[in-house]
């Protein structure tokens, strides 16, 4: 009987940048790719039902594969006068001094889409705004956040969540500055996490130019070589690569997956190493 690899069954999906976080009552959304739209579908049996949602979105930064499904998210459009209590909030840096709410607000002014931000606060929902900066902390319920700023083109944070004894960690869009000894933030940030969703966009001899075309150095992106060092020295339990290049194949994503797990026994550690899918859940 022949053992079927994940590639050779299913596909890794090719929405942009949305993971959804459930931290006891409290829903988080990190960044709102594509897949945020998704997200918006899942949830509209029960918000049918509550007439509620409260959602906390967390931006690692404003490039436009992280904010696009925004506009897409149904609840955005379920009207205050039908009975819907619906409250987002929105924790973001800056890009090019503009700030989180201008940012989101220009992607849906017209002629570019035909319902403005300003109409959706004044029918819809409820929308605040929040400006992160490095080695801030706050609290969403009972969850605490820590930020750390990482190294991608305009300004991008990654996120640390506690709760209950448990550590996420979403550390997308970040490029090594040298694979062997890892950014310290980035490490601190990591620390001891339970799951660390990491980007891990090219193989190395892509990242350098040696195949592929242009060396993608300055591109905000990461491979496996200096990812296996974070999830070493940071002591991280389960590691997830994440912000697949859209021109790789599944085959691609499942090799370096495979690559990556290697190389993180090769030094001697044990994390478990998996490549993100649509629809992949994991339980803390």
């Amino acid at each position: 009987m022949h053992n079927y690899q994940f590639h050779e069954i299913s596909t890794y999906g090719g929405n942009t940048s949305c993971v959804e976080i459930i931290a006891g009552n409290e829903r988080i959304a990190c960044d709102m790719g594509t897949g945020f739209r998704l997200l918006g579908n899942a949830l509209f049996g029960e918000v049918f039902k509550t007439k509620i949602l409260r959602l906390t979105v967390l931006l690692s930064h404003l490039h436009w594969d992280h904010i696009q499904g925004l506009p897409f998210f149904g609840e955005l459009y379920l009207n205050k006068e039908s009975g819907f209590k619906n409250d987002f909030t929105f924790y973001g840096g800056t890009n090019w001094q503009s700030g989180v709410e201008s940012c989101l607000q220009g992607q849906m002014d017209p002629p570019l889409f035909p319902v403005s931000f300003k109409e959706i606060e004044d029918q819809t929902a409820k929308l605040q705004m929040n400006t992160v900066h490095d080695q801030m902390s706050f609290k969403i319920g009972e969850a605490v956040v820590k930020t750390r700023k990482l190294n991608h083109p305009q300004e991008t944070y990654g996120y640390r969540i506690e709760h209950s004894g448990k550590v996420f960690v979403y550390a997308t869009d970040n490029e090594p500055y040298d694979p062997l000894y890892p950014d310290p933030k980035l490490l601190d940030l990591a620390k001891g996490a339970d799951v660390l969703v990491i980007d891990c966009q090219y193989t190395k001899n892509i990242y350098e130019g040696k195949v592929g075309g242009v060396p993608r150095h300055g591109w905000g992106h990461s491979y496996p070589e200096a990812v296996a060092q974070i999830a070493l020295q940071a002591g991280v339990k389960k590691m997830t690569l994440f912000h697949h290049d859209p021109a790789s194949t599944d085959e691609q994503i499942y090799q370096m997956e495979q690559n990556t797990q290697n190389l993180v026994h090769a030094l001697g550690g044990n994390t478990k190493v998996i490549a993100a899918y649509e629809g992949l859940e994991i339980e803390l």
